[in-house]
């Protein structure tokens, strides 16, 4: 076999030697190197006489970015369909994740019904000191012996609902970063037009605002009540208690499950009708006595169950959220029971107007409506 001819000065640095395996072999292609230069390979720029041939040079990187080599995308800015740059998804509301139903949530449900609406906290009256005071015959200890009683109902169920909720309601503060001085923003303008809203039903129903006996009873407690102390019990404990059940487990849970709009009517729905429980059993046992279940009272229930109803939804299920708006509507009912209402009443009093029809005592009698009735909401079982 013929051997191919050996270099006797060597091997070529420009002519690599035979393929171990047989390949034919190929010299890489080269550009003529200028005058008194070697020759250098295609991708690199010819360098000054006397100096080594230099890489192509770098683009200029985005404001404020370094400059980067030819063929690199710009920092922070990815490739998109036809050469065009893609950016970043914008934001968007996180939900706060309510969790799954535990069996936790259903023995707070069973305390909730047995505690607040079936009564069982009243069995307190039986024992020291509020027997004491409720047997004392002086208004003043009476109604706040019941103010006591409500302040203990409420405590017990906040402490079951914040241990069952505490992680949740984590979530739903983190979530609340979205756009939040829009949200704190929509609190009052919320209150408001629910204000404006329950009113233009109620006169378009035709029927004069009467306040109830219930409503009658929560205003006397509060005459013997300190305001501070009534906001710490119906202005965030209470608004908690009810966001936790008809929020949190009504919507957030159970829309696991069920949509979530057909939820949110659930718990509209719901929410008025609890707070009719026994005008509602009244009814059953005798459909021809007179109760305080009328569709002119049942109107801000409504308006109000739809508010914090939408709220919670378009905010990811945000319970702290809700619990805002609800506390922010009490407390301002509140303020209306204590400072607004005595005032205006008193105007109209050395007036000679508490008898004068039309707008004003409309105005009196819509604003008593609401304010007894957001209040009937918390205190009210």
């Amino acid at each position: 076999m013929t051997q191919p001819p050996q270099n006797p000065y060597g091997q070529d640095p420009n002519y690599p030697g035979p393929d171990p395996l047989g390949h034919p072999t190929q010299q890489p292609i080269q550009q003529p190197g200028p005058y008194g230069q070697p020759p250098q390979d295609y991708g690199q720029q010819p360098g000054p006489y006397g100096q080594p041939p230099q890489d192509y040079g770098q683009q200029p990187g985005l404001y404020g970015q370094p400059p980067q080599d030819y063929g690199q995308h710009p920092q922070g800015v990815m490739p998109g369909q036809g050469g065009a740059p893609s950016y970043p998804p914008r934001k968007r509301q996180r939900d706060s994740e309510p969790g799954r139903f535990i069996w936790g949530d259903l023995i707070a449900v069973l305390v909730y019904v047995v505690v607040m609406l079936v009564g069982g906290v009243s069995l307190l009256a039986l024992i020291p000191p509020f027997s004491t005071m409720l047997g004392s015959g002086v208004e003043e200890q009476e109604q706040q012996g019941l103010f006591l009683i409500n302040v203990v109902g409420y405590t017990v169920m906040v402490v079951i609902a914040l241990a069952l909720s505490g992680k949740a309601l984590i979530r739903s503060v983190r979530a609340f970063g979205y756009l939040w001085w829009l949200k704190l923003l929509l609190v009052p303008v919320a209150w408001v037009g629910t204000l404006i809203l329950t009113a233009l039903l109620v006169l378009s129903l035709g029927g004069e605002p009467e306040t109830s006996e219930n409503q009658l009873a929560i205003e006397s407690m509060l005459a013997f009540v300190p305001f501070l102390a009534a906001v710490l019990v119906m202005g965030l404990l209470g608004p908690y208690v009810e966001e936790y059940f008809f929020r949190h487990l009504l919507i957030g849970k159970l829309s696991r499950y069920i949509n979530i709009w057909i939820c949110g009517v659930l718990s509209v729905i719901t929410f008025p009708l609890l707070h009719f429980i026994p005008a509602l059993v009244l009814m059953l046992a005798d459909p021809s006595a007179p109760t305080d279940l009328t569709l002119i009272s049942v109107v801000p229930y409504v308006v109000m169950g739809s508010v914090f109803t939408l709220a919670y939804i378009l905010t990811g299920r945000s319970l702290v959220y809700a619990w805002l708006l609800h506390a922010f509507n009490n407390v301002m009912a509140l303020v209306m029971a204590y400072f607004v209402q005595p005032r205006l009443e008193q105007f109209l009093e050395d007036n000679g107007m508490e008898e004068v029809g039309g707008l004003i005592s409309h105005t009196t009698a819509l604003l008593r409506l609401l304010t007894e009735t957001t209040l009937t909401l918390t205190g009210g079982k």
